[in-house]
């Protein structure tokens, strides 16, 4: 038991904020930070204030010199395999960022790696730990308005990132909806067994790629459309963007990140939202030291995360394709 000892390795933009987060964290204490940029380091150094840290500019070589408990990686996707299976060698549990990895190849393969390894590996879906996502699921475990049969999920932001995420063909898909099909399948408990995929790159768009997609999937007997964009020309929903869960008694809908069933004479009533001490990115972090100290799996283990990528994946091939992707015949083929 007692704090976890942390090495994080990236603390670009989003590391930086992840590395504010540790740092606040009750349950872990940052003893090492890796980046390859000497001026990411130094705003690490400034968020850290003083505290008792190490300084790398290679992950192997704060590996091999720092006793330390957990890896947590903050980096380019391309690099997740690599750093998490040194990490591996080096009897670190692992705790990333989403995605497993860039490439279908990269995941499968980190994934069965890993399982050769006494210590885990933790890929962070933060949008799970929030209180109006719990209220959501626990109303679709209890059955509140019946068994669901199908569902409805819109996302709408209009958000300028530069960067690397300007350059990819699929930047919706393959950045930002592995955060809704995951909820898809934790929300409903069920896991996607077919998959078909549109995208296109409005005229105003400031991506090189793709980033408005639609996915029609089915997750074993439920039907799903999600409709997303991330360069929405009206309204934006919140991160998690807007669901309705349709079953035989009504609607259960998260509208304005508020968690509601809609009745069949249109009423609505508000679900209740619960309390929680930590959320978000704090709890997800929370869960693995947890899951550590319980000798378990964490809820969203690398064994489990892979069924999450291989929507993003399937949807990727049925755009490249232009046909429906059958994932148990593919399963079944393997």
């Amino acid at each position: 038991m007692g704090q976890k000892k942390i090495i994080q390795i990236g603390t670009g933009g989003f590391g930086l904020s992840w590395l504010k987060i540790l740092r606040d964290h009750e349950e872990v204490e940052v003893v090492a930070v890796v980046d390859v940029v000497e001026e990411n380091k130094q705003k690490a150094k400034e968020v850290l204030n003083g505290a008792n840290v190490q300084y790398f500019f290679d992950h192997m070589e704060a590996f091999q010199e720092v006793k330390a408990d957990i890896a947590v990686i903050v980096t380019p996707p391309q690099t997740h395999k690599k750093i998490a299976l040194d990490a591996l060698e080096h009897d670190l549990h692992v705790f990333m960022e989403k995605p497993i990895a860039h490439s279908k190849e990269d995941a499968i393969s980190l994934t069965e790696l890993s399982q050769n390894y006494q210590k885990s590996v933790m890929v962070s879906q933060n949008y799970r730990y929030r209180p109006e996502i719990q209220a959501i699921k626990k109303a679709v475990d209890d059955q509140i308005v019946g068994e669901i049969e199908y569902v409805e999920w819109n996302f709408r932001r209009a958000t300028k990132f530069g960067g690397w995420r300007d350059q990819y063909d699929e930047i919706l898909i393959e950045d930002m909806s592995i955060h809704h099909f995951d909820l898809m399948r934790y929300i409903l408990g069920k896991n996607a067994t077919t998959v078909y995929a549109k995208s296109m790159r409005p005229s105003w768009s400031w991506f090189n790629g793709n980033p408005t997609a639609s996915v029609t999937m089915t997750l074993e007997n439920v039907l799903v459309h999600y409709m997303g964009s991330w360069v929405t020309s009206g309204p934006e929903t919140s991160w998690n963007g807007e669901c309705k869960l349709y079953g035989e008694n009504g609607v259960i809908a998260l509208i304005g990140d508020k968690p509601m069933i809609i009745k069949e004479d249109n009423t609505t009533e508000t679900l209740s939202i619960p309390e929680m001490k930590v959320v978000d990115r704090a709890y997800s972090i929370t869960e693995m030291v947890q899951a550590i100290d319980e000798n378990r799996k964490a809820l969203t283990d690398i064994s489990d995360n892979i069924h999450s990528f291989e929507i993003v994946s399937a949807s990727l091939d049925s755009i490249k394709e232009g046909k429906e992707i059958n994932l148990k015949q593919k399963e079944e083929v393997q």
